[in-house]
Formats: structure tokens, sequence, C-alpha cells
């Protein structure tokens, strides 16, 4: 693989690294050791970073022993006011990578003589610097504090990702999108040779780690290929796009200690990616060069660039006999063909690799300058600072950028909008708020002119699987499909409103307009301890009535009494759309004594997810208003699987659409004969079956049913083992939409602490949707 060719001299900085792990977020770790002294040989001080400096560090006495090199003469001498070209090889690096030009003119003056590859080791100009930098970053444990302040921080991954758009990776080290990277994470551990300073990013490409069975750290698992990411970022390289990269308070590699658990740094080039190998196994590179000259403000305080840029000589580049290709020379243990197609691949001169520990980068490839049309330019690193039209436009206060995060312009916090009146900055020394006007949306806009409504039976746009039963039947202006699953015991129903039901008076339209017009207390709520760093929220905004719900997301509730007309109406209307769908069964319905009101923005959702908590009635009944919703029904993955992630064989009934139906279905009576006799051969039998009937843990069951839910539209789930071995999800494509869902929650499940303090009044509506003129 071939790395582009700078155009420039550079400074040079130098540091050692030692080993460490990685986290799951593929971020980056080096940690640096040995002060240096410039009088220690090599053997004196093997882990000094320049400890290993020949005599001629551009033409190493390995590399002139090396036959796989190819040089060019060198230039006769010159007087001291000439330039020169410094042409180590004959190579048109325009083709090598297409912003990559030939080296620049250099004056004789600044090397000794031969002074276009030549770098003496007692040079002080390099040698005390580096020295210098080493120490004071080998201190590791003591690190000091920036310079500066970041621009953009956050205190959680979720109010990062959510603000800011060239980072919303919830769970890797880079983001990429339309084969475009836009962002890098470094935080946690990273590999040995990973490095940061003031203007330079070396960093392993992410992916492909897996977990030591022996240590449990996380390494390198195979060799590496060039993933979708790698080739993301050469096209970055080849379209002058520079990526931002941003640290974590865990990336040891900073300089200084970040003021916050994520700091944007800057925005950087990316100049090389390359591979490389480490115990054993081939993995890629990148490197970074910071885009502007402008001061880095994690540059440790007090200090300043060590090496002026012109004081090192360029980088060298062979060309390889064996596969004829072009590799800078990295380190300074000596040049290596760097192709991983190579015979010659990560070998020195002597044709054995290089030890790991002893790798020291060359100080001028480390700090070389690779020049860009667009270098200097400003791009932005704050996110979504929303601006209004001023025009009553509907929904444009509801639309994705107004729930997306916001970077606070008072003190650069980026901040997830928890509210539904508007975004309030969440750092405590701060007082910024930001509360769009709301644009009404009238009801009579929520018409789909493809499926006109009418007093007639609105049409169907649901769709099932071949294993689930549908039974369809009208009444009441609804067109009613009911779903029931094989081995199942209960239903799903979906009741489809006509125009009588919604435009009937406090129906569906005088609902949603209502909800528009008062403040309910609808918020973003907490999720409690997740997967992520910091605080997580859910995707919709919610507020609770009636009997407290303290599940999945636990959500303040408020008495019915003072509640909004629309909250009112909803429980009465689903506690009789409820008891007509159970018809016969009516005796199982327990009148609702909670309404959990939900609402969402342009693209916001509800993951799958069941409603089987204990102390929750078997009924559950949802009114759909606004914005047309999809609303999923899937088997849960360790049902359909048959095994638990842990490898374990799940026990329960399986059911028809699960995988190996027929195999898992002839070892019930085995393994319940078992249970029952010796437990001990049981739970070992549990542990044998997934391998013998080919059962694995990965993947998930298709939507069994889909439901188109309208404006007006009413949900009905019966059953326990619905929750138990289904799960659904709710989406929507408009801009508003609330879902107003009814249970009965029994008090007696709730703790003590969690009981209301105010009485929860039984259902005082006597709504009947029969009182409706018949349908036609």
């Amino acid at each position: 693989m071939t790395t582009p060719e700078p155009a420039s001299q550079s400074s040079a900085v130098l540091m050692s690294s030692s080993k460490r792990k990685r986290d799951s977020l593929d971020c980056q770790e080096t940690t640096f050791s040995s002060i240096f002294d410039t009088n220690e040989t090599f053997e004196d001080a093997p882990c000094s970073p320049l400890s290993s400096v020949p005599d001629e560090l551009s033409i190493c006495s390995e590399a002139k022993k090396d036959k796989r090199v190819k040089r060019e003469p060198t230039h006769p001498a010159l007087e001291d006011d000439t330039y020169i070209k410094i042409v180590v090889l004959k190579v048109d690096f325009s083709k090598v990578l297409p912003h990559c030009k030939p080296q620049t003119a250099t004056p004789l003056a600044e090397f000794q003589k031969p002074a276009q590859e030549s770098l003496p080791p007692n040079d002080s100009k390099v040698h005390d610097p580096v020295g210098e930098l080493v120490s004071r970053q080998s201190q590791a444990a003591s690190k000091p504090e920036p310079s500066g302040r970041p621009l953009v921080w956050a205190d959680s991954r979720q109010e990062l990702c959510e603000t800011l758009h060239y980072f919303r990776s919830y769970h890797g080290g880079g983001y990429a999108t339309g084969g475009l990277v836009r962002g890098f994470m470094f935080d946690g551990l990273g590999h040995s040779r990973d490095y940061l300073d003031s203007r330079v990013v070396i960093s392993r490409a992410g992916g492909g780690l897996v977990k030591d069975k022996e240590t449990g750290e996380m390494v390198i698992g195979g060799d590496q290929k060039e993933i979708a990411q790698v080739v993301s970022l050469r096209n970055c390289m080849n379209y002058y796009n520079p990526v931002v990269i941003i640290t974590g308070a865990n990336n040891p590699n900073m300089p200084s200690v970040p003021p916050h658990s994520y700091c944007v740094l800057d925005y950087f080039k990316p100049t090389h990616i390359w591979t490389e190998k480490s115990k054993g196994k081939k993995f890629m590179r990148y490197r970074f060069e910071k885009l502007t000259d402008k001061p880095s403000w994690w540059t440790p305080k007090d200090t300043k660039d060590l090496v002026p840029i012109k004081d090192v000589p360029l980088p060298v580049s062979h060309e390889c006999t064996a596969c004829q290709q072009i590799s800078q020379q990295i380190y300074l243990q000596g040049w290596m063909c760097l192709q991983p197609v190579c015979d010659s691949f990560w070998k020195l001169a002597n044709g054995e690799e290089p030890i790991e520990a002893k790798l020291n980068y060359d100080p001028r490839w480390l700090q070389q300058r690779t020049p860009w049309p667009n270098d200097n330019h400003e791009y932005p690193l704050t996110s979504n600072i929303v601006e209004f039209s001023g025009l009553d436009i509907a929904g444009e206060d509801t639309s994705l950028a107004c729930w997306l995060g916001m970077v606070c312009p008072d003190c650069g916090r980026c901040n997830s909008r928890h509210s539904w009146s508007g975004w309030e900055c969440s750092n405590p020394a701060c007082s910024f708020k930001k509360s769009p006007p709301h644009a009404f949306v009238p009801a009579n806009t929520l018409h789909d002119p493809y499926f006109p409504l009418s007093a007639g039976y609105t049409l169907s746009r649901d769709m099932h699987t071949v294993q689930v039963q549908l039974t369809v039947h009208f009444a009441h202006n609804y067109r009613i499909n009911r779903y029931s699953i094989p081995g199942i015991d209960g239903f799903v129903a979906h009741l489809i409103a006509n125009k009588t039901v919604i435009e009937e008076p406090d129906g569906p339209d005088d609902m949603f307009e209502e909800l528009q017009h008062i403040d309910i207390g609808l918020r973003r709520r907490p999720l409690g301890a997740g997967v992520i760093k910091g605080d997580s929220y859910t995707r919709h905004f919610s507020v609770n009535y009636g009997m407290p719900y303290k599940f999945i997301a636990a959500t303040p509730s408020s008495s019915f009494s003072g509640a909004a007309s629309a909250i009112i109406s909803t429980r009465s209307r689903l506690n009789w759309a409820s008891k007509f769908i159970l018809g016969e069964e009516v005796a199982a319905h327990q009148d609702f004594n909670e309404v959990l009101a939900l609402g969402y923005f342009e693209q916001q959702k509800i993951n799958y997810h069941d409603d089987g908590e204990f102390g929750l009635g078997p009924t559950i009944a949802t009114l759909s208003l606004g914005a047309p919703g999809s609303m999923r029904l899937r088997m849960k993955q360790r049902h359909y699987n048959g095994v638990s992630t842990a490898g374990v064989y799940d026990d329960a009934k399986p059911l028809p659409g699960c995988r190996k139906y027929t195999e898992r279905l002839a070892v019930q009576t085995e393994l319940a004969a078992l249970k029952t006799k010796d437990g001990k051969a049981y739970r070992a039998r549990l542990k044998t079956l997934p391998k013998e009937l080919g059962l694995r843990a990965s993947g998930q069951a298709k939507d069994a049913v889909t439901l188109t839910l309208g404006h007006g539209d009413v949900v009905v789930m019966h059953g326990a083992e619905i929750q138990k071995y289904y799960e659904h999800s709710v989406d929507h494509a408009g801009k508003l939409r609330f879902a107003l869902t009814c249970r009965y929650i029994d008090p007696v499940s709730l703790k003590e602490a969690d009981r209301p303090t105010y009485e929860v009044e039984k259902d005082p509506g006597e709504y009947d949707g029969a009182r409706l003129p018949s349908a036609g």
C-alpha cells in the first residue's frame, strides 16, 4: 500500500510508547517513557526514543546494506545560497495520491553535506527538545492543564451524537456517511504505537478486535483488510475533506488533561494510510495533520513547540525491489516495505521483522507537513444553530433539526433537547435556554390525499406474514383487523377510524389540536445506566397520568384531576374500545387507571420493547393522533433462535415461524421429563442442544405484523403471552404525532415509595362509539 509523499519540511517531535489494550469504542492510547540524554548510546538507553539513531539518519547503515532499496545518487555540492530538489527516488507522487506532489526546493544551508539526507545524532536542535518533550509526557500520572478550552464539548455520548453533524456514532470510534469519513473519537486504550500531539495524530484503523481468552484484553483478531472506513478515509484524502477528531477523558495520548468527558479537538487532514504488523497480525493505521495553524487548545499550559519546522529534513521514501512500490521510512530502526502483499513486507534490511518494543518514530516522518489547497480554511465545529423563517409554517418547530441537540452559544456544551418546549443548557454554570415558537399544525392537514377519508370504512394498509391469522370485520365506523398468532393465547386488533370518528366533537381532531395549545409536561425521560458513557434518554417525549408508570423509562405521574380534556377523553374512549373488542371475554377487562402520553417530533421513535412488566394488566390500548405511524410486531430474538446469547437452549415452547420449529418441538417432552427427574442432567442438556440442533444466537425474526396507524386509529393488544414472546416498535412518517396509551397497573405491584400520593379516580367518562351514525 502506497503512502503519500509530503511536499514540505517538518519539525520533529518523537515519543516512545508502551503496550496498552483497547476498549470497545475503538479508541487509541500512547504512553510515554524514558528521558532522552544525547550522550547515551543505544546499549546505554535502549528505551530512549532516539537511542537507535544511526550516524546518518536518512541513509542508515541498515538501509545502505539493503539490496531491496533503489536510490538516486546525491546532488553534487552546491553553494550555500542555492536551492536543490531533494529526490530520494524517481516517482510521480500525483499518481500515488492525487493531492501529493514531489518534494519542494530546500535551502542547502539547512543541512550538513550531503545535505539532502543527513541528520547527525548529536544535533541539539532536534535531540534536546525531543528529550525534553518525552520527559514531560512520561509523567502520565500528572498531566498538565491545557493551555486553552475546547470550543465544543459534551459530558455524555448521546448528547454528543445528537448534536454534532460530524460524529453520530454511538458505539464505534469512527463516523462515516455517504462514502466519506466525518469524524473520529479516541477514548480509552489503543495500540502501543498510537500518538497525539498539538498537530499530529496517529491511530489504528477501527475494527477487527477480539477478546484474548487468557488476558481478557482486546487484541487484533486477524489480518485486517481494507474495510469501508478505510475506503471512506481515502475518499477524504482524494477530495481534500478534513475530518474532526474528538478526544475522550480516558485517552492517555492526550498531552494535557481533558476538561470534559468529550472534547472536540479540531479539523484534521488525513495524510497517510498504511499497513503494519503487531503480534503477527497485519493491521492498518492512519496519520492526521491539523488543518489550521491556529493554536491548539490541548497543548499543555506554559509550553510551546519545541522544534522549528525548518530544522528537520524531509522524510525518506524508498522503492521496494520486490514489489516496485514506494513506502516511506516511518521508524528509526530502518526502512521497511509497507505493502501487505509483498514478500518483504514489514522486514528490515537483515530480513527480520522489527522488535515492536523498540520501534520509535522517525522524526522527519512524524511531523512532516502535507500541504492541501484548503489549508487554514475555517469549517464549523458547532452544530445546529436553529433559525426559523418567521413564517407560520406548520411543523417547522417539530422538524428533525428542532429536536436534535444544540451547541450552547455561551459555554460550548452539546445539549440534547429534553423539553417539549425547547433547549436548556445542562451546564450548571450556564443559564442558556431557547424556546422556539410553535407553528400550529391544523388537524385537517393530516389527511393523506392518496387515501382520502370518507364516512365509509377506511381502506387498510396493514401487512402480516402467512403464519398470522387475520380476521376482518366492520363495526361502529371502524374497520377492525384482528391478528391471532399460532401458539399464542392473545391477539392484536387494529381499529381503523373513518371520517365520522375523527371529526366527532371532542374526538381525535380536537384532541390533536388541544395537545398543541397546552403544555402537559412532555419531556424526554432518562433510561438509566446503559452501555454508552453518560446519561441516556428516550427518543420521544412522555408524561404520565393516574397510577404511576415506573417501567423502562420512569416517568413522573400526575393526577387525572385537572388533566387536559384529551387525557380524560382518551381513557374513556379506550375503555370502550377494549370492552368492545374483547366481546365475550369482556370479563377479562379491567378499567384502565393510567394514561401514558407520548409525543414524537420528526424521525423520533420507540424501539422494540414489550409491555409485559410485572403488575400490568393483560390488555393495553393506544390511541394514535397526528402523523401516520408504523407499528411492527416480531418474535423476540431468544424465542426465535431458541438459544440465549450465552449459548444455552431456551426451553420455552417453540412457536410456528421460529428457527428449527419441528426439531425443537420434538425435544420438548424429553426436556420436561428430564427437568423433573434430574436437574443437573437437564442443565447439561440445555448446553448441548444448541449445537446438536444447529441453533445460533444471532439474527432477528422478520416482522410478523406491520400496522399503519392513521390519525384516530386504536390498537388493542390482549394476552400476557403476546408480551412474553413478542415485542413491538413504533416510528412515524410526519412532523408531529401523539400516542396515548392506557393500561391497568395493579397498585399492589408498586413499591411503597412509588405509590401515588393522590387518589386515582375512576373513569368518569361514558364514551360509546356505537352512538355515532353508521358508516356508509
